[in-house]
């Protein structure tokens, strides 16, 4: 592997590795109406800040909109919400040990 390129994360989808900060793959959004609540809250407040006259806050408001919305039904595949932070073992059948 090249030296510009970093290995992925595990449990990653896709090749690229993303700031934690910016994967919204997390088990939280998977109901379909905080998607959807997500982005309509980020396309509101972007008009906010539009009708205040803060086109900086606007552009950074809207990006994170177009972002969210992609990433939730663009690329939307529900097994890349799976939660990753669960380490059991699924092969314990749960015998006796003594």
């Amino acid at each position: 592997m090249a030296d510009d390129q970093k290995e992925p994360r595990p449990g990653q989808p896709s090749g690229r590795w993303r700031h934690p900060a910016l994967d919204l793959r997390i088990p939280f959004f998977l109901p379909l109406w905080r998607r959807v609540a997500t982005v309509a809250v980020l396309a509101i407040w972007t008009g906010i800040e539009l009708i205040h006259g803060n086109p900086y806050w606007a552009m950074l408001s809207g990006g994170l909109g177009i972002y969210a919305a992609i990433e939730f039904f663009y690329r939307f595949n529900p097994d890349d919400f799976a939660d990753k932070t669960d380490k059991t073992d699924k092969t314990d059948k749960g015998g006796s040990n003594g």
